[in-house]
């Protein structure tokens, strides 16, 4: 009997070492037939980008090689799907061109069996287990390349340091059409200055126009034609009137258009002022308006008297506004959007300031019209201080007895060259700004910078 108990433990153990040596042989079959399909594995193709400030092509090989005219040769390494972030262009869709389909899987599939105990010998023989690899298809990589949009290469330099000057612009405009005859200007040499008003703020805060969107201009065509005179203060600081004179609006402009469209200042004050005549004849004599325009709050009713010094509005930037500041207008004749006139002719020049005013005109006595003109110090004629452009043809009325197109406000007393280039020429005046006057250049083919 124990004879018989052995025999048949030598039974279980030679049983269990045929299951180990078939699993063992099964296993080696199937990783050899792999082997013989597969012969050996292709390496994943790079994708290749070689880019150039006009165009770049994506070439994807088994043996890449990254080169780029803009930027340091990144290290090849396999892409699954590349991101471009160069600032080249592709000219046609990558194509790999590779010996072998390269297969690519997050992990290397091997074979699935059950791991096998440790023999003992009190180890009972149970059914053969039979290995079934499960073998999962790979795709077939195609690198493609995406490109949602052709960035532009745009060049800039970086400033050296802060300009001390403006350098004269070189500038080559469009022409614009001449349609409007100089022929009934008037004689400005028999003007006289009318500075009737004061500034809109006290001394206590800014009261200068802006020079960069001066009246008579659009800013390049960036803005609406300018009818007044731009002065940045602070939300809520307050305005004073210009002038004596009854208020004739106080009011938003909601349902009562007094510019170009309802809204268009938000709220407003008009004063009525005296009359002004523009020669001898009583018949002659105009009324003249003051506007104050994108107010926050109005301090005066309809029909109240004012006088000049006395707050009417806090600053504000309803409407048609970019930030807070005061629109303020001068109006001739009648209260029209269409009847202003410009306010540095009527507003007095602080203490040591001055004002100048001209007109350019070609040699058939036509207005010149958006015409760039230049203000030079006369100690630095090469250099620019200034600059503004004469008004457009039909769209704004010149002051009666100057008959100006273009003017500059606030230029301390002192020595200028006016400049502009006009028909192949350049024209330079010079002119003398005096203590709160008004200087008056001519332009015209007869001023040629020698």
């Amino acid at each position: 009997m124990s004879q018989n108990s052995t025999l048949f433990q030598i039974a279980k153990l030679l049983a269990l070492t045929l299951t180990i040596v078939f699993l063992l042989s099964g296993y080696m079959t199937l990783m050899s037939k792999r082997a013989e399909m597969t012969d050996v594995a292709p390496t994943p193709p790079t994708l290749t980008i070689a880019s150039t400030n006009t165009a770049a092509a994506a070439t994807a090989s088994n043996t890449p090689a990254a080169t780029s005219t803009d930027a340091p040769t990144a290290p090849s390494s396999p892409t699954v799907l590349p991101t471009h972030t160069n600032t080249a262009t592709p000219t046609a869709s990558p194509t790999a061109s590779a010996t072998h389909t390269p297969t690519i899987s997050a992990t290397e599939i091997l074979p699935t069996f059950t791991a096998l105990p440790s023999a003992t010998a009190t180890a009972e023989l149970t059914a053969t287990p039979t290995l079934t690899p499960e073998i999962t298809s790979t795709p077939t990589l195609t690198p493609t390349l995406e490109i949602t949009s052709t960035p532009t290469l745009t060049a800039t330099s970086t400033p050296s340091g802060p300009p001390t000057e403006t350098p004269t612009p070189t500038l080559t405009p469009t022409p614009v059409p001449r349609t409007l005859p100089a022929t009934d200007a008037p004689d400005y040499t028999q003007a006289e200055s009318h500075f009737w008003f004061t500034r809109p703020f006290t001394d206590a805060y800014y009261t200068w126009g802006s020079w960069y969107y001066p009246y008579g201009t659009n800013n390049n065509g960036e803005y609406l034609w300018h009818r007044g005179s731009d002065i940045q203060n602070p939300q809520n600081t307050p305005i004073v009137a210009v002038g004596d004179g009854l208020v004739v609006f106080a009011s938003d402009d909601l349902t009562r258009a007094i510019g170009p469209e309802l809204n268009f200042y938000g709220q407003a004050v008009v004063i009525q002022h005296d009359k002004w005549a523009a020669s001898d004849e009583p018949e002659d004599a105009l009324s003249v308006f003051t506007l104050y325009g994108h107010v926050e709050k109005v301090l005066v009713q309809e029909g109240e008297s004012v006088s000049a010094g006395q707050p009417i509005a806090l600053v504000g930037q309803r409407g048609v506004a970019l930030g807070p500041h005061l629109h303020l207008e001068v109006r001739l004749g009648e209260n029209s959007y269409l009847s202003t006139q410009n306010p540095n002719l009527w507003v007095r020049p602080d203490e040591g300031y001055g004002v100048i005013a001209g007109r350019v005109v070609d040699v058939n006595n036509f207005y010149v019209p958006q015409q760039l003109i230049t203000l030079h110090r006369a100690d630095n004629p090469n250099k620019f201080w200034r600059q503004t452009r004469t008004y457009p043809d039909h769209r704004y009325t010149f002051d009666p007895q100057w008959g100006e197109t273009f003017t500059f406000g606030d230029v301390p007393v002192g020595e200028y060259l006016i400049k502009t280039t006009f028909d192949g020429k350049t024209c330079s005046v010079p002119v003398t700004v005096t203590n709160q006057s008004l200087v008056f250049a001519l332009i015209n083919s007869m001023n040629n910078e020698q």
